[in-house]
């Protein structure tokens, strides 16, 4: 079966073209030719079609088979171009060839053209398959760049010494550097001693195993931040340079971190819920108790002393100057347990003056400077906020004069549209606040769990600010009324 051929002669002599078609049909091809002898002509023809090869003479009237070959070449540098000529010297050979020529033959020679034209279409399809996967791999080399340029996690490859032969500028910027900086480098030269050693581990891990690893790491960053790394890594090989190993990493810090407070959430939510409970049973029995031991009893000799009354008849005697002291006695008692359920200032002076005067007596008592400040206070709050509030500023001001050994205590209460925000500040010595957290949630220490319980039991929230030797200062938020109110 004939192997069909676009073949282009660039021949002066139209009977030499018709002989190399025979020789071409003898060796096996079908030939759709065109000849043309000069550079108008072979322009227009490369122009008109695709060829798979243009054989040339060396020399002609009006043009060159040099002239041609730059022509073709320039056209299209994959087409294979064979000088055929009736006298060429060594010299000229080698010319021609350098310039780009696949083969050359003397005309005599003629029966050779099937096989040289043959062999360079087979070269031709090798050149551009080559061609073509040189091409794919320059697109791919520039694709894979563009991903790991833009990736956001930092992504590495390590030869099999384990040293940086490849990092992306995610993985170069997080410890201050550029690719190029890395390159040769190993983590024992970017990393605490614990954490290349643990790294280096799990990358010989890999390339003994020869399988993926997914492990969680803590890495300082080139502002010695401390981050925790999802890393997973994977052997890839190193095409003749040995295994060598990949990964990539996901700053988990901030994941972690809100895992850890929402553990820490949990068991002061916990614990609040069972403070609660307490707090309601000691009112309760506080309250069980004083009706029982102290108004129970007075109006039981109350009882006693009426019953004498009535059975003497009179109403003169002890019995009922007794019964008088009984009844004021029963009226202090009741008004004491009123007042440990509201303060009395809330009604008889309102917060604001309530707060200040508290504040101005319990500072004066302490030989402090105490600051009140409130704003935006024309209507009156919900009395639980109301109550709420004072309470937290008791309870603030009882622990800052008993530990805080300061010389001001600021207090401030401001009402903006639908949130109340109270600040107490002092300039004593502070304290470590996540110390302070965890006794309270070991139950060792409960007075800023009481204040974010009161807080928390109305909407509100409490931030805190401190550090040992820089003061302290609690912010509060609450609602002008009660989002969750209390059982």
């Amino acid at each position: 079966m004939s192997i069909p051929l676009r073949v282009l002669f660039v021949e002066d002599m139209e009977e030499d073209a018709f002989l190399m078609v025979r020789e071409l049909k003898r060796g096996g091809f079908e030939p759709a030719w065109q000849r043309v002898d000069d550079e108008q002509a072979l322009l227009a023809a490369l122009q008109a079609q695709p060829w798979d090869i243009v054989i040339s003479d060396y020399s002609m009237p009006m043009f060159s088979g040099v002239e041609a070959l730059k022509l073709v070449k320039a056209h299209n540098d994959q087409t294979p171009f064979i000088i055929v000529s009736g006298v060429i010297g060594e010299q000229t050979a080698v010319e021609v060839m350098k310039a780009g020529a696949q083969d050359y033959f003397l005309k005599s020679a003629i029966g050779r053209l099937p096989h040289a034209v043959d062999r360079e279409l087979r070269d031709a399809q090798a050149r551009r398959k080559q061609r073509a996967s040189a091409q794919a791999l320059r697109e791919m080399q520039a694709r894979f760049n563009a991903f790991m340029n833009a990736a956001p996690m930092p992504t590495w490859i390590k030869d099999a010494q384990l040293r940086y032969c490849y990092v992306n500028p995610a993985q170069s910027a997080f410890y201050g550097m550029t690719p190029g900086d890395m390159d040769g480098l190993t983590d024992l030269e970017l990393m605490s001693s614990g954490a290349a050693a643990a790294s280096q581990e799990n990358d010989r891990k890999v390339l003994e195993q020869k399988c993926e690893l997914h492990t969680q790491e803590t890495v300082f960053d080139h502002n010695h931040n401390a981050r925790i790394l999802d890393v997973v890594r994977f052997p890839i090989s190193g095409e003749g340079k040995g295994d060598m190993v990949a990964g990539l990493a996901i700053d988990v810090t901030e994941r972690e971190q809100s895992r850890r407070d929402l553990e820490l959430a949990i068991q002061r939510q916990q614990l609040l819920s069972s403070r609660v409970i307490e707090v309601q049973e000691r009112e309760r029995q506080h309250l069980a108790r004083g009706l029982h031991d102290d108004v129970g009893q007075s109006l039981t000799a109350l009882k006693i002393n009426l019953e004498t009354i009535k059975k003497t008849g009179s109403l003169e005697g002890p019995s009922l100057q007794n019964g008088i002291d009984i009844v004021t006695a029963v009226l202090a008692q009741v008004r004491s347990l009123s007042l440990d359920l509201r303060p009395p200032q809330l009604d008889n002076l309102g917060l604001i003056a309530a707060l200040r005067s508290y504040v101005e007596q319990k500072s004066k008592l302490a030989n402090v400077n105490g600051w009140f400040e409130s704003s935006g206070h024309d209507e009156q709050l919900h009395h639980d906020i109301e109550n709420t509030a004072f309470r937290i500023v008791q309870e603030a001001v009882t622990n800052i004069l008993r530990h805080a050994r300061c010389q001001n205590i600021w207090v401030k209460i401001d009402r903006q549209h639908d949130q109340v925000y109270l600040s107490i500040r002092d300039d004593g010595r502070g304290f470590d606040i996540e110390r302070a957290r965890s006794n309270a949630i070991s139950g060792t220490s409960f007075g800023l769990l009481n204040m974010e319980e009161r807080a928390v039991l109305v909407g509100g929230s409490m931030d805190i600010t401190s550090a040992p030797g820089a003061g302290t200062e609690i912010v509060m938020h609450l609602p002008v009324a009660p989002i969750v109110r209390r059982m």
